[in-house]
């Protein structure tokens, strides 16, 4: 590792504990509505991605993980590339999901995918995988095609045979997550009986993609999954691909609404020109949620939020009352109300009606990029500067 490398793991780790030390000062924002309450946590990063397990919060940051006790006033622990030594390959973080035995997925952006059981790190990329990052013989070196689909992974989602689905700039990646394990070949004759090694499978434009970057995926109650890309959105049922574009209903005409001059790209590919972008794209779906009518929502690139229960779409803009038209996160509370996390706040949708927290409620921030709900009716949701939690005793509405 060079001499830069060093340097700038030590400032990164650094700046995060330094940072993180705000937990211990938080405090209530003032003026809330007396049926609410709000606590801020300034990271001094953007929350990318928010998972819940139990008492924990999984935070993924620009700059590393955080899990944080919801219980106590500041415990927290922090994971960087170096404080893992090399079992998380990526500070970056972008999504931050977590399976039914309790192990937490992290995607990141350029190191792969990273799994930690709560013991030990294992990550996985389209060339090898394995506990320690060394693409060395600890590794288990992938065949062509056989591995993840790229190393930079947005999105995570797991289906009820055990899959886990991985959302790639190179495509929609799945492997069995149930019983398989990086083994590499010097020691996979000493390996445990049953366990495999992990394997991807890959889906690409040539297997129906609308597009190969995608960034959000959903699943039905059936186990069709629904996939946000650059392109529009595919519905894939196992078998066959169904593609839905700005020309069926999605998205709003960027020429109806207003751009917004400080949003920038969530991705740094768009500066060349084969992904060049404006400011408002109907068909780059940054985010998709189901609701419990089974309708579903997917959140633009600054043409606002739409809505296609399998017959009709509908659109909603800044006009309508969401808060902003670059929608980054959505989520379903525990009392079935669709939240949408914007450049302009967090906006709620219920009776027919939007209505949005901003700054002046006690966001932290008005760039809301992810949130979660936990089982105590608590809304959490990561900012550009840090994480916001949302108490509320009675909610009129």
């Amino acid at each position: 590792m060079s001499s830069y490398d060093l340097h700038t793991q030590r400032r990164v780790i650094a700046w995060l504990a330094s940072s993180l030390l705000a937990l211990s000062a938080c405090s209530p924002t003032p003026g809330p509505p007396p049926t609410a309450k709000w606590t801020n946590f300034e990271t001094g990063a953007n929350v990318k991605s928010i998972a819940i397990n139990g008492r924990y919060l999984w935070l993924g940051l620009a700059n590393g993980v955080v899990r944080y006790d919801s219980e106590t006033h500041d415990a927290h622990e922090i994971y960087t590339a170096a404080r893992t030594s090399g079992g998380l390959l990526s500070n970056g973080v972008y999504a931050v999901r977590v399976d039914s035995r309790e192990r937490v997925w992290i995607g990141t952006y350029g190191g792969g995918l990273s799994v930690f059981d709560g013991s030990n790190w294992v990550t996985f990329t389209p060339y090898g995988a394995g506990r320690v990052a060394t693409y060395g013989a600890e590794w288990t070196r992938y065949a062509s095609g056989r591995g993840l689909g790229d190393l930079w992974v947005y999105d995570v989602a797991f289906d009820a045979h055990g899959g886990a689905w991985v959302a790639t700039w190179k495509g929609l990646s799945r492997v069995d997550g149930r019983d398989c394990f990086p083994l590499s070949p010097a020691r996979s004759d000493h390996a445990s009986p049953g366990l495999r090694p992990c394997e991807f499978e890959t889906y690409t434009v040539e297997d129906g993609l609308v597009d190969k970057w995608v960034y959000a995926i959903a699943l039905e109650r059936d186990g069709a999954l629904w996939l946000g890309t650059e392109g529009g959105v595919n519905r894939f049922d196992g078998t066959r691909w169904t593609t839905y574009t700005h020309a069926d209903g999605l998205g709003a005409d960027p020429a109806a609404v207003p751009s917004n001059p400080t949003a920038e790209p969530p991705s740094p590919h768009h500066t060349t020109e084969y992904k060049s972008i404006g400011q408002a794209n109907p068909n780059y779906v940054l985010a998709i949620a189901i609701d419990r009518a089974g309708a579903k929502w997917f959140g633009t690139w600054g043409a606002g939020l739409s809505r296609f229960d399998g017959k009709q779409w509908k659109t909603y803009t800044k006009a309508d009352g969401l808060g902003g038209n670059y929608v980054h996160a959505l989520g379903v509370d525990h009392d079935g109300v669709l939240w949408a996390g914007t450049d302009g706040g967090a906006s709620w949708y219920r009776d027919g009606r939007w209505r949005t927290y901003t700054t002046r409620d006690g966001l932290l921030d008005n760039n809301v990029f992810s949130m979660a709900f936990d089982k105590r009716g608590v809304r959490w949701f990561g900012t550009w500067k840090g994480l916001t939690k949302l108490e509320i005793a009675r909610d009129k509405g």
